[in-house]
């Protein structure tokens, strides 16, 4: 079997951390699978993975085929001598204008299924969307939802094989590390310190830097910073407030599920590492993807709802207000419901006392986490439902 997978990078490495992860599972469960990838942002992908060239239009990669979405002529090549049966088209990412026209050809007659794979959302909408069917023009180019999620009514989410290795198998997990870094780069003490990863958006970090130097009084602590866009201005604040911190430098995604599987609490944002954090059962804050109106508000209540850790709350829909964006009727109404209409003029202080009261209790917020997590596992393998959804239809 074949199959082309389509990733236009929107969110910087998220969606193309979800793509790559997804490839790879697919591959462990079928290795006789042929793989085609279509990126359009190849410095991202590199960015995760050792290996991919960025200056290259087309590659060979862990025997998959790479090509530059960007590409006409390389990608038109390649397609219109072989076209696509399956395409996995990621996060509603549109296809592009070559394929398009081989697609929608007046000489085109082969029958196509394009699965769009969609964002992960905990809204209740997920479970009717999953595998329901969309309209294209053509008889011939068939196309259905393909949602990963939460319950059993949709298709869970990704376990591939290093993940769930590092998930059960500290050792390794570390060995990783060790092998990706340097085995200098962690503390001798990195066993006995509390460990805290921040991935997140750009915004002020002071209230979180004052908050980290009065836990750091009672508590051994080490922040590992990731990079990306919120580095410089967390970088900035953490200096301020004399923060222990040591500075991650890109690493391969193996090595960053197995960072994130040492961590004693994380802030995280994009959808793979949300999904990592979400099965890993450790305490942690989810930075979500600013929206108009501030409809993220009403996505991050529905993960919040799921997940059922009640103190943490506050604290998440503090930690992702836009003051200076005017809320949509949706928002206000999750705000209002949950009575966290807050003014910007306190939201500082208030951050920094709940993100404290949330530190000094982790220990005592990990149950929540813990039970979450093992709901999610025991749903499944979003890479095996795929296969076996693309497995079971007539054309294949």
């Amino acid at each position: 079997m074949e199959i082309t997978v389509l990733c236009k990078v929107v969110d910087n490495f998220g969606d193309i951390g979800v793509v790559f992860r997804l490839c790879r599972a697919l591959s462990e469960l079928r290795p006789e699978l042929e793989l085609r990838l279509v990126v359009s942002n190849l410095n991202a992908f590199a960015a995760i993975s050792s290996g991919v060239d960025s200056s290259r239009s087309f590659q060979e990669f862990r025997g998959w085929k790479i090509f530059d979405w960007n590409d006409r002529e390389a990608c038109v090549k390649e397609f219109s001598r072989r076209p696509p049966r399956y395409i996995l088209e990621c996060f509603q990412c549109g296809r592009p204008e070559w394929l398009e026209d081989i697609l929608f050809s007046p000489q085109f007659y082969s029958v196509v299924q394009i699965v769009n794979v969609e964002y992960l959302t905990a809204e209740s909408w997920a479970d009717d969307f999953h595998l329901l069917k969309s309209g294209t023009r053509s008889a011939y180019i068939k196309k259905i939802n393909f949602m990963p999620g939460f319950t059993k009514k949709t298709g869970g989410l990704i376990l591939d094989r290093n993940f769930v290795r590092c998930l059960s198998e500290k050792n390794h997990a570390l060995d990783l590390v060790e092998r990706s870094l340097g085995k200098n780069f962690l503390p001798e003490d990195f066993s006995s310190v509390f460990k805290i990863l921040l991935f997140s958006y750009p915004g002020n970090f002071d209230f979180l830097a004052a908050a980290l130097s009065e836990f750091s009084e009672s508590r051994k602590l080490l922040v590992f910073l990731a990079p990306g866009a919120g580095f410089e201005s967390a970088r900035n604040s953490f200096c301020r407030f004399d923060v222990p911190f040591a500075s991650l430098p890109f690493v391969p995604q193996e090595t960053w599920d197995a960072l994130l599987s040492l961590m004693d609490f994380s802030f995280v944002r994009g959808e793979d590492s949300f999904s990592r954090c979400c099965l890993l059962g450790t305490p942690f804050i989810w930075n979500i993807y600013q929206q108009d109106e501030e409809f993220h508000l009403v996505k991050l209540n529905a993960f919040l709802e799921r997940l059922g850790v009640r103190e943490i709350e506050r604290f998440s829909f503090l930690y992702n207000r836009h003051f200076e964006i005017q809320c949509g009727a949706e928002a206000l109404a999750v705000l209002e419901e949950k009575k966290m209409l807050f003014s910007k003029e306190n939201s500082e202080l208030e951050m920094k006392k709940e993100i404290l009261s949330i530190l000094n209790n982790a220990e005592n917020l990990k149950p929540g986490f813990k039970r979450f997590s093992q709901e999610l596992l025991q749903n499944g393998n979003l890479a095996e439902a795929l296969l076996d959804f693309l497995e079971a239809l007539p054309l294949s």
